[in-house]
Parts: C-alpha cells; structure tokens; sequence
C-alpha cells in the first residue's frame, strides 16, 4: 500500500488489537499536577480535587489557592516566520507517530451511551448554532479507551488565571512528547494571566487512565491574526504525556484524497453530554479544499458543534493515524451547502514540525 493515500479499511482493521498491559504508573502520578504559583504553595493541597459539576464545568475542591501553571503574554508568530526558523534548523523532522506497546489500537472507539443534556437556545427559543449538525446526525459516542481515541481531549482554558472557574473549553489532541494540537481561536492571545489544562480521554470528568492524568500548558504558539484556512495552535505541556500515551503522526492534505470516505473527526461537543464524554464522526469524506490565509481550509459535512473546536481530522496511512487538519468552526456561503471546515495545509505541518523540534 503506498504511503501516500489513505488505507482501506480491511488494512486498518488488520491493526486493532486488544490492551496489551496497564498504563504506565507515571501517567497517574499526584506529580502531574506540581504547579506554579504567585505564593509559596508548590502543589495542591491534599485534598484537592478537580471535578466536573452537572454543568460539566472543572473547578478545584480549594478555589482559594492559585493552581496551575500561569501562562504569560504569548506572542503569536506568522507562518512565514515559522518556515523560516524551520528552514534554519535544516529540514523538518520527524512527522510520524507513536503507538505505544502497551496500548489498545482500534480503528472504531468502543460506542457508550449518551446522557444528553437539553440544548441551549435563545430567548426567542431558536437554537443556538455556532456550527452545523447536518441531519441526520451522524455523531456517536464513544469509550476513549483505544489508541488513537485515547491521544484526544478536553482542554480547559482559564482567561484569567486567578478564577476558580475555567472560562471555556476546546478540544486538543497530543502531536509530540509534550506538544498539543488546538484551534488558535482557543488560546486567549490578549491575557497576560491565564493557564490551560488538558485532560486527554476525557470521560465523565476526569481522564479514563486516572484522576491525575493530565497537564498544565506552559507555553503556546500559532496564528492568532487567522482565517479559517489557518485557525491553528499548538501548545506545549508541562507532563511528557506522549512518552506514555502516544501521539498521531501528520501530512499536508492532498486534494487527490477528496471524496474518499476515511476521515474521522473526534472531540467534546456542548450539545452532547455538556463536553463529558467525546464524541465522533466516522468516515466521512473531504468535500473540497480551498487556500485560505496561510492554510487550506478543508470543507467537509461531517457534524460538529461548539466545543469540539481544535479537533483533530485524520485518516490511516500506513498503519499511521495521520492528522491533515484541526477543526476550526462552520461556514454558510450564500449559493452553497453548509458545512463544516478544519485548518490544513504547509500551515499546520511546519507549526508541528517547529513544536516537535522546539518543544522535546
């Protein structure tokens, strides 16, 4: 099977296998939560405990103590610079990725039940839409305890760091040893005073692989002044969750793949469970591809909503879950179907290529 086109789906199927072992002990480890501070404490209290209220937002057990680590002022770059820093390290780097050996791989999540919530609407009692469920829905929940399900999560944004409640929620997915891939919109570029938190397989409030399974970010890069074609970021953790986890490899699209049913798009909706358990649509095709900005936008009717944005859209090559794109939001051109889009193109593989050469 050449490396550059999709696999079938008997080859990727030829690929599951069962858990092979436990998760590394270093995954829920207490020390996955040392953070820094404005005062003296170093960590938690003991008794600290992050959680999920019915309204599915995380707030901390002690809201007196400043937790995390507090991200200063970041400055975005432009993808010019970003090729050219990369042009100076002397070539690209690594874009393939990691399946650990003691991980589940399946190409189909196992499916959970959903426990949805009423929807939000308007006073008017229109429905609130930021982005299009194409009927029929075709999104199913899901188990994210297989690989490359289990690389997906819920990323927790605080605007401002000293509140005990986080702001708002997206969707992120690990591309490294320590970097996150995210849509830009979702990093507070103007706060000198926030923090982020990402839960990977995020399920009913904490990570299926333990309480302490997760990590502050400590820093961010990407296009802040973004089209759709380039609404992407990534972020760089405190914990080498990847070394234990795994991460998905990446390739720039190819618009000989249109059309081709093998693309899966995960993430953590707010129509859906309020963002407690993930959600997916299942080989669905690529519809178009357009430049936009310094990216690609790539179109599709794949069914999303508002908290899924930073999700990201992947196909197998080669027995490598490959990402092309992160979701960005929906569009309604006049004249065309609605849809949804993701941002791709040279524009998000050099943003990967620099947090994998920057961020070890």
């Amino acid at each position: 099977m050449p490396k550059d086109r999709p696999d079938p789906l008997d080859r990727i199927i030829a690929q599951s296998r069962p858990q092979q072992a436990d998760a590394p002990a270093e995954v829920n480890d207490p020390r996955n939560f040392l953070v820094f501070d404005r005062l003296p404490s170093a960590r938690p209290a003991d008794d600290a405990v992050f959680t999920t209220g019915r309204d599915g937002r995380l707030a901390v057990s002690d809201p007196g103590t400043v937790l995390g680590v507090v991200v200063g002022a970041v400055e975005p770059v432009t993808p010019e610079a970003v090729k050219a820093e990369l042009d100076e390290q002397a070539g690209d780097g690594d874009s393939s990725a990691y399946i650990p050996d003691w991980t589940a791989v399946s190409v189909t999540p196992s499916l959970a039940p959903a426990v949805e919530h009423p929807r939000l609407v308007r006073r008017s009692g229109a429905r609130v839409r930021p982005e299009w469920v194409i009927d029929p829905d075709a999104r199913s929940a899901y188990y994210p305890n297989s690989y490359p399900f289990s690389l997906v999560g819920r990323l927790f944004v605080w605007q401002d760091a000293a509140h005990p409640n986080w702001s708002w929620w997206g969707t992120a997915s690990l591309l490294g040893v320590r970097t996150i891939l995210t849509a830009s919109h979702v990093v507070p570029w103007g706060s000198s005073n926030w923090k982020a938190l990402f839960v990977p397989a995020f399920y009913d409030g904490a990570s299926i692989h333990g309480a302490w399974a997760a990590s502050w970010v400590t820093n961010a890069q990407g296009y802040r002044n973004h089209a759709q074609g380039d609404d992407m970021a990534v972020m760089r953790l405190d914990v080498p969750l990847g070394n234990s986890l795994g991460w998905f490899g990446f390739r720039t699209y190819n618009s000989a793949w249109q059309d081709q049913n093998v693309w899966t798009l995960p993430g953590y909706p707010w129509d859906k469970d309020s963002g407690n358990r993930p959600w997916l649509h299942l080989n669905f095709p690529i519809i178009d591809d357009d430049n936009d900005g310094a990216g690609v936008e790539l179109e599709y009717r794949a069914d999303t909503e508002g908290g899924q944005s930073g999700a990201p859209v992947f196909a197998w090559f080669n027995g490598s879950p490959d990402v092309v794109g992160t979701h960005s939001g929906g569009e309604d051109n006049f004249g065309e179907p609605r849809q949804n889009v993701a941002a791709g193109g040279n524009a998000l593989t050099n943003l990967l290529h620099w947090a994998r050469n920057n961020w070890p």
